[in-house]
């Protein structure tokens, strides 16, 4: 039996300091001066379709945090995307080294990722170790029939603010290899609109700033 796949943080080289680059101007966001607060680093699990997109674009401004979405950033750094491996290395790359410039500057972060295996999720955690940042970990679902509703929602009209092109077919083939997460998150279901409302009334209090170490 092989051993999984880790995706571990890869060093930044020249190209990558190009995508970090490119990645940081069109997010507006350079890092700042040290702060005298501890960052946090928000991870995203989730199946296309959970709410996982939806519910960080509404936390970010709750708790000041830059968001990182991988979809997004695909479509920044590769014109026409191919998914393929190469390409997905390109990206997580740029994403980690980007993350771990703005999380060094004491910046927030939500990496907006589906990361519904362990492999994926091992960067966070070294990013998480390496700059002193506080990960707490989202792990979104819904029911079969809310996820395919909003994928056929998806599919039939371009949302301008969804970046996804993932549909049904991806959402299966994902659902296959997805692993539950190891360490300690929060679960969040999205069927239900007043639980979501409560969830991330209490995600925003569990990521209030403590002061630096």
């Amino acid at each position: 039996m092989t051993s999984p796949r880790r995706r571990t943080v890869v060093p930044a080289t020249r190209g990558t300091d190009a995508d970090v680059s490119r990645i940081l101007q069109v997010i507006a966001d350079t890092p700042a001066a040290i702060s005298e607060r501890t960052p946090v680093l928000v991870l995203t699990i989730g199946l296309p379709g959970s709410g996982k997109s939806t519910f960080a674009r509404r936390l970010a401004p709750e708790i000041d945090a830059t968001i990182l979405e991988s979809d997004a950033l695909r479509h920044l750094l590769v014109k026409q995307p191919s998914y393929s491996r190469t390409e997905n290395r390109r990206l997580f790359a740029a994403l980690h080294a980007a993350a771990h410039a703005l999380l060094g500057s004491g910046r927030s972060v939500i990496i907006d990722a589906t990361s519904v295996r362990e492999s994926d999720r091992i960067p966070a955690y070294e990013l998480a170790g390496r700059t002193g940042a506080r990960l707490i970990q989202l792990s979104f679902s819904a029911s079969r029939e809310v996820i395919e509703q909003r994928l056929a929602v998806r599919s039939n009209a371009a949302d301008p603010a969804d970046n996804s092109s993932a549909g049904i077919g991806v959402y299966r083939r994902m659902a296959e290899t997805a692993e539950p997460p190891k360490r300690e998150h929060w679960s969040i279901d999205t069927s239900d609109d007043a639980a979501t409302d409560a969830a991330l009334t209490r995600v925003v209090e569990a990521c209030r700033p403590v002061a630096a170490r």
